[in-house]
């Protein structure tokens, strides 16, 4: 059962950021390797949405590492047959208070 994965404006703004730290710290080749292993994750979650770990307050939502230093949140909405990225951010950064 894959689903489709719908992005929201915190998400892409949070792989863009993580994207131009890599840009500004490591060569051009780790930034690709993110972006190939950031597709092969996404790809991955897909077909089994319940890869990371559930919140305890929203059964529906879930948070874990994408990798060693990068951190996801997404909401699976199984009646629009979605998996909607909240958050991706850096495991260095300090959360949101939001």
């Amino acid at each position: 059962m894959a689903l489709e994965i719908v992005w929201t404006k915190r998400a892409e703004k949070g792989y863009a950021e993580v994207i131009e730290y890599l840009k500004t710290h490591f060569t051009e080749k780790e930034v690709r390797r993110f972006v190939r292993q950031s597709q092969e994750f996404f790809e991955l979650l897909r077909q089994y949405p319940g890869i990371l770990e559930s919140s305890k307050k929203h059964k529906n939502i879930h948070r874990g590492p994408m990798n060693k230093f990068t951190i996801l949140t997404y909401r699976v909405r199984p009646r629009k047959r979605q998996i909607q990225l909240l958050n991706i951010r850096s495991s260095r950064q300090k959360p949101d208070k939001t």
